[in-house]
C-alpha cells in the first residue's frame, strides 16, 4: 500500500484508531522506544560519573556537564518542537530523530576524550527534545479522547519508570562491565525502532502547515529555558550572586518569550493553551510531581550511599521495585482515567503523594531498614505515576489545533521541573547539613535530608490544592 493510499484510507475516520486496519499499537510502540531511551538517559549516568571522572581525569564540577548539559539542551530545544514538527512528514521526522540519537550514543560509546563525550550527550539531548512531542502528537492524532488514557498511561510509565530505572541499570552495568556499555546497549533497540517506523508509519500524524518560525522567539526560548535549567542544575555549586543573576536573567528572557507569543500571529509556542483551566491545573500538578520525584530520585542514592553506606548496586536494587511498580501501574491508571476521569485518578494520587512524603520525612533515619525504604519509595513512585497520568485530562481539554503546543508545553515542563527539583533537594540538603549541630557526618547529612523532605511536603500540599480543582468525569 502506498503512503498516499494509506493516508486517504485512514483520514476517512476522525481518528486513525477508528480504522481497524491502522496499526495504532505498533506505531505508538515504535515512537515509545525512542522517547523511553531519551528519558532513561536523564539519570542513566548518575552512578557512572565517578568512573568517568577517573578515566578522563576530570573533577566533579566538570563531569556534571554530562547530566546538566543533557537537561540544558533538552529543556532549551523542546519549546521549538511544536513548530518544527509541523514542517516535515512524520516518518521522516521520526527517523531523523532516531538516527540522531543513535549517532549521539555511538559518539559517547567510543569517545576518546571527555569533550567528545559531552558532544555526544548534547547530540542525544537534541533528539530527546523531539521524541516526546512526536509521541504525544502521535497519541493525540491516533486515539479519540475517551481512549487516550491507556496510551498516555504507557507514556507516564516512561516519564517515571525510565528515570527510575537509570540508576539501577547504571549501577549493575558499572559494577560488572564498563560505563561505555551504557551507551552501546541502546543501539540495537533504536535500530529496531527505525526499521519498524520505516515499515509501518505510512501516514502523517501532524498537519504539514509549515508555520513561520519566529527566530527571535527561538533564540529567547533556547537562552531563557536553557538558562533556567542550567542555573537550577548547578545551584549547589554556583556562587549565590552568580546564581541569582543567571536565574533572574533567564526568567526575564522566558517572560519576554511568553509576551512575544501572545503578540505573534503564528506563535512559536501557543501559550493560549493556558487559557483552558483544566490544562493549566494539570500542568501545575505535573510540574509538582516531576519536581518531587526527580529530586528524590537524586536524593535517595545520596542517602543510601552516604548515610546508610550502601553500594551502588544495592542502591539500584532499592530503586528497582519502584520502576517495576510504575511500569505495571501506569497503563492501569490510564485505563482508569478513560473510564472515571482525571479527578478520580489524580486527586487520590496527590493525597497519597503527601502521605508518602510524610512517611519518608518521619522515618528516614541513620539505621532505616532497606525493606522499609524500598516500600516507602515505591509508594511515592506509584503516587507520582498516577499524578503524571493526569496530563491526559489536561490535553483532552484542548482543541485539536493546540495539540502540538500542549504537548510541547508539557514536555518543556519535565526537564525544567526535574532540574529545579534536583537542585532544590541538593541545595536544601546542603543547607540543612551546614546548619546541623551533629558531630557525625552521617547524622549531619540526615538532618539536611529531613529539611529537604519537610520543604517538599509544602510542594505536595500545593499539588493537592490544584487537584481539587479538576473536574469530574463527563461521559
Amino acid at each position: 500500500m502506498h503512503a498516499s493510499d494509506s493516508q486517504e484510507d485512514v483520514t476517512a475516520h476522525e481518528y486513525y484508531a477508528d480504522n481497524p486496519d491502522f496499526p495504532a499499537k505498533t506505531i505508538v510502540a515504535t515512537l515509545f522506544i525512542g522517547a523511553f531511551f531519551g528519558y532513561l538517559n536523564d539519570t542513566l549516568l548518575n552512578v557512572a560519573l565517578t568512573p568517568i571522572m577517573k578515566d578522563f581525569g576530570v573533577d566533579k564540577t566538570t563531569v556534571q556537564w554530562l547530566t546538566t548539559g543533557f537537561l540544558l539542551v533538552m529543556g532549551a530545544f523542546t519549546p521549538i518542537t511544536a513548530g518544527v514538527i509541523q514542517w516535515f512528514e512524520t516518518r521522516k521526522m521520526v527517523l531523523f530523530t532516531q538516527a540522531t540519537f543513535l549517532a549521539g550514543s555511538l559518539i559517547c560509546a567510543f569517545a576518546p576524550t571527555f569533550g567528545v563525550l559531552v558532544v555526544g550527550r548534547m547530540v542525544q539531548a537534541v533528539s530527546a527534545a523531539f521524541f516526546v512531542p512526536l509521541l504525544f502528537n502521535g497519541v493525540l492524532s491516533i486515539f479519540p479522547p475517551n481512549k487516550r488514557g491507556t496510551a498516555m498511561g504507557v507514556i507516564t510509565m516512561m516519564f517515571t519508570a525510565a528515570p527510575a530505572m537509570g540508576p539501577t541499570l547504571s549501577g549493575i552495568i558499572i559494577d560488572h562491565t564498563h560505563w561505555r556499555v551504557l551507551f552501546g546497549f541502546t543501539a540495537p533497540f533504536m535500530l529496531a525502532a527505525m526499521v519498524l517506523v520505516g515499515k509501518y508509519l505510512t501516514v502523517n500524524l501532524s498537519n504539514i502547515s509549515r508555520p513561520k518560525i519566529d527566530m527571535l522567539s527561538a533564540v529567547l526560548s533556547i537562552a531563557g529555558f536553557g538558562g533556567l535549567v542550567y542555573a537550577s542544575s548547578n545551584f549547589a555549586h554556583m556562587p549565590l550572586v552568580e546564581f541569582i543573576l543567571l536565574f533572574a536573567a533567564s526568567v526575564v528572557l522566558v517572560g519576554w518569550f511568553a509576551h512575544r507569543q501572545f503578540r505573534l500571529a503564528t506563535p512559536l509556542l501557543n501559550l493560549r493553551a493556558f487559557e483552558y483551566k483544566q490544562f493549566r491545573y494539570c500542568v501545575v500538578i505535573l510540574a509538582g510531581a516531576i519536581f518531587l520525584f526527580l529530586g528524590l530520585e537524586l536524593m535517595v542514592p545520596m542517602y543510601t550511599q552516604q548515610v546508610l553506606m550502601l553500594t551502588g548496586t544495592a542502591t539500584g536494587l532499592i530503586l528497582m521495585p519502584a520502576s517495576i511498580a510504575q511500569a505495571v501501574a501506569a497503563p492501569l491508571f490510564g485505563k482508569l482515567l478513560d473510564k472515571k476521569g482525571g479527578r478520580f485518578v489524580v486527586l487520590p494520587a496527590t493525597v497519597m503523594l503527601v502521605v508518602s512524603l510524610s512517611v519518608l520525612w518521619l522515618f528516614l533515619q541513620i539505621d532505616t531498614q532497606v525493606v522499609m525504604l524500598t516500600a516507602m519509595f515505591t509508594l511515592l513512585a506509584l503516587s507520582v505515576s498516577a499524578c503524571v497520568t493526569g496530563e491526559t485530562h489536561g490535553l483532552n481539554a484542548l482543541p485539536k489545533t493546540l495539540n502540538p503546543h500542549g504537548a510541547a508545553i508539557l514536555t518543556t515542563i519535565n526537564p525544567i521541573a526535574g532540574a529545579i527539583g534536583a537542585a532544590f533537594f541538593v541545595g536544601a540538603t546542603n543547607i540543612g547539613e551546614k546548619l546541623s549541630s551533629a558531630d557525625m557526618p552521617q547524622q549531619a547529612m540526615l538532618d539536611g535530608i529531613h529539611l529537604a523532605m519537610g520543604c517538599a511536603l509544602v510542594v505536595g500540599v500545593v499539588v493537592v490544592m490544584f487537584a481539587l480543582r479538576l473536574k469530574a468525569h463527563q461521559k
